[in-house]
């Protein structure tokens, strides 16, 4: 029987073909069969390598040269960025497009304010015309009947003020009438409202009736004209709604 190898006991192992016990008994007995000159060990005779080309071999040996010259560090290239400055035309360059840029936004700014102006100025309504009325007068009107027909013909007056300006005339004709109903049939219905509910409804109300009994008083004298005076100042404060159960004709 052959003398087995360490490199046979261990193929005969990883195979399966022998025990673990057998394979450590195996082992032990052959190195020590070496161990005491019982076992020859021959020398492996191994085929010398192939000889590398020239240009391969000193390639090997010699290595590839860098540069180191060339090697920087971290800190180095940080400091390298901030050294580098924008050219000169760049940033000329850019200070112009920003004048620029700004010389446009303030033309366009004044334009559009210059047009604001003038749309205002063209379209903007004015305020309206008091509105008056014309009344035609006689030749023979008295100055007490021109100064109220003035004082009355702004319709945009109060009601307070219109029966403020009747009362203060004292004049009780036709032509005062008449301007006065004109007058109070132009105000707006709030504005006739707002009137009856003040103090100088309440005044016009007695100076009616005032009126009415000095009227009544003169009949002895004239009671056709007394009569149709009498007439006018009912339907003056029906108009009014002025509704007093003393003015009636007797």
């Amino acid at each position: 029987m052959s003398i087995q190898t360490l490199r046979d006991l261990a193929k005969n192992y990883a195979k399966g073909a022998t025990s673990k016990d057998k394979y450590r008994q195996s082992r032990t007995e052959l190195i020590r069969g070496i161990i005491e000159g019982k076992i020859a060990v021959k020398a492996i005779d191994y085929e010398a390598p192939l000889k590398a080309p020239n240009d391969m071999e000193e390639a090997i040996t010699q290595g590839i040269k860098r540069d180191k010259t060339k090697i920087t560090s971290p800190q180095q290239k940080q400091a390298d960025k901030r050294k580098r400055v924008p050219p000169v035309e760049q940033k000329s360059e850019t200070k112009k497009t920003q004048e620029k840029s700004s010389l446009v936004f303030i033309l366009v700014s004044a334009v559009i304010v210059l047009s604001l102006i003038v749309t205002v100025f063209l379209f903007y309504p004015k305020p309206p015309e008091s509105k008056t009325i014309k009344t035609p007068v006689n030749a023979s009107s008295t100055s007490k009947n021109e100064s109220l027909a003035t004082a009355t013909m702004n319709t945009n007056g109060t009601g307070e003020s219109l029966i403020a300006n009747f009362l203060s005339e004292k004049n009780w004709g036709d032509d005062s009438l008449n301007i006065f109903l004109e007058s109070w049939s132009s105000l707006s219905q709030e504005q006739r409202d707002s009137a009856k509910q003040s103090k100088r409804m309440k005044r016009m109300h007695d100076s009616i009736y005032k009126q009415f009994l000095e009227e009544k008083a003169f009949a002895n004298i004239d009671s056709e004209v007394a009569l149709a005076n009498q007439q006018k100042l009912i339907d003056f404060a029906n108009t009014l709604e002025l509704n007093d159960v003393r003015l009636t004709l007797d």
